[in-house]
């Protein structure tokens, strides 16, 4: 038997293998769905980070209350409306960290 008939003969077998065609087809899925979900989990992580570090302090915080623990919501809004209603702050405290120009802050 020639080389080549040789190879052919052992591709028909395999190809003729359903275990053999559920195996490949099974591990090119997976293959295929770790690229993508690494992909994706890539770009995921890059928008949250750019979202977190990309943007100034003054854009990031907003007076909006958030939290994954719902057991500290009341104590987040106590917290704020004594912040805002009780506790009476200086015109320099409100701008503190604020950057002007010396026209403005004067």
């Amino acid at each position: 038997m020639t080389t080549v008939n040789m190879i052919g003969s052992q591709m028909g077998s395999a190809l003729g293998n359903p275990k053999f065609l559920y195996n490949t087809a099974y591990f090119s899925f997976m293959i295929f769905g770790a690229f993508h979900l690494t992909k994706l989990s890539v770009a995921l992580l890059t928008s949250s980070l750019l979202g977190r570090f990309g943007k100034p302090q003054l854009v990031r915080e907003t007076s909006k209350i958030y939290t994954n623990n719902y057991a500290l919501i009341p104590w987040m809004w106590t917290k704020k409306f004594v912040q805002k209603n009780v506790i009476k702050r200086s015109e320099s405290e409100l701008l503190k960290g604020v950057i002007l120009d010396k026209k403005l802050e004067d």
